[in-house]
């Protein structure tokens, strides 16, 4: 119920035209508070989109929905992947505790990552989602902000667990990520290329976090096959986003592929790169590390989303709404994809 209810709301604000809706919106709501400004304990001057609630419920929810579970979950999952892709190539053991810290260390960073993306983009937010924890009043810019900042030292102390270069990458890609949020999205391409590189990063940790424990630089090396195929699927999703995006984009000033070369050339740019999915979907085979007769009918599975995305996407007459079928579908393959990387491995 509450997700028609969402859609429904969604639908009614695009019927409305860009230029009035941005006009409307971004009246009357939170000016752009920076983090020292709320380190100094300053509060925003205005009002939200809704009025705010003080249910405890509210809030609950809002937190919930500002760390985004079933992106945590594929977060969780892809350092799995890196974990087990390094052990098998090293044909060395599982730890469960190694495995927990680790998922723990990502999961809080990744967490940290969502929730400070929400304090920069409310007034995106605004005009393509009102009913996020901002806008629609559940939570307030401050107490998102201190939330992301509690979420991040949590990963980052965490992984000092596992030695200094677990510390210094979890670091420097917290930085990144918060850098993302407060400027390096309103770049386009680049902060597209941000997102995909810190999706296939979870990877990346986990076989550093292999290569950490036992000194052999090939745990890294067994990585960049998933490593690659998660960074190019993430990107053609990414653009598709911005797509879906594109009216919303205007509030905030982001320079993104759509805005800066047209909705269709855009298309067709994330169409070529989704294209590129199947031919790269291949490599896992030729490094026999995983499992044939599991991973062929759950990759074929995700190619066929991929394939059927790009094709979708490139022909239809409306490209906004279009995109957001797509980028859902997208999310499936995603999943589908490390599941086959996944249970081919364990299997």
């Amino acid at each position: 119920m509450v997700d028609k209810l969402k859609h429904a709301e969604y639908g009614r604000f695009h019927q409305l035209s860009s230029s009035k809706l941005v006009h409307g919106l971004t009246r009357n709501t939170y000016g752009t508070v920076s983090p020292i400004a709320l380190l100094k304990k300053s509060e925003p001057g205005a009002t939200t989109y809704r009025k705010p609630t003080n249910s405890l419920k509210s809030k609950l929810s809002a937190y919930l929905e500002l760390i985004r579970p079933h992106n945590l979950i594929a977060a969780v999952l892809c350092v799995v992947l890196g974990i087990l892709t390094a052990s098998r190539a090293l044909e060395r053991p599982l730890y469960a505790l190694e495995i927990v810290i680790a998922s723990a260390v990502v999961a809080f960073v990744s967490a940290g990552g969502y929730v400070i993306n929400d304090y920069f983009d409310y007034k995106v937010d605004l005009v393509n989602k009102p009913y996020r924890p901002i806008p629609s009043g559940r939570v307030s810019p401050k107490e998102v902000f201190y939330f992301s900042l509690v979420l991040g030292f949590i990963g980052i102390s965490l992984s000092i667990v596992f030695g200094i270069a677990s510390f210094v990458f979890v670091l420097l890609n917290s930085l990144l990520v918060y850098s993302y949020s407060a400027k390096i999205k309103e770049w386009g391409i680049v902060g597209n290329v941000v997102v995909s590189f810190e999706g296939g990063a979870s990877i990346l940790y986990g076989s550093l976090v292999v290569c950490a424990q036992t000194g052999k630089y090939e745990a890294l090396a067994s990585a960049l096959v998933p490593i690659t195929i998660a960074f190019t699927l993430l990107l053609g999703r990414e653009i598709v986003k911005t797509i879906e995006d594109y009216h919303a984009d205007s509030v905030r000033g982001v320079r993104s592929l759509p805005r800066t070369i047209g909705l269709r050339k855009s298309a067709l740019v994330a169409s070529a790169i989704l294209f590129t999915v199947p031919a790269l979907s291949i490599l896992p085979l030729f490094s026999g590390l995983y499992n044939a007769s599991i991973y062929i009918p759950l990759a074929t599975f995700t190619v066929i989303i991929v394939v059927a995305s790009a094709l979708k996407i490139i022909k239809c007459s409306n490209i906004i709404s279009t995109a957001i079928k797509v980028r859902s579908a997208l999310k499936i393959a995603i999943m589908t994809g490390i599941l086959a990387l996944l249970l081919s491995l364990l299997l």
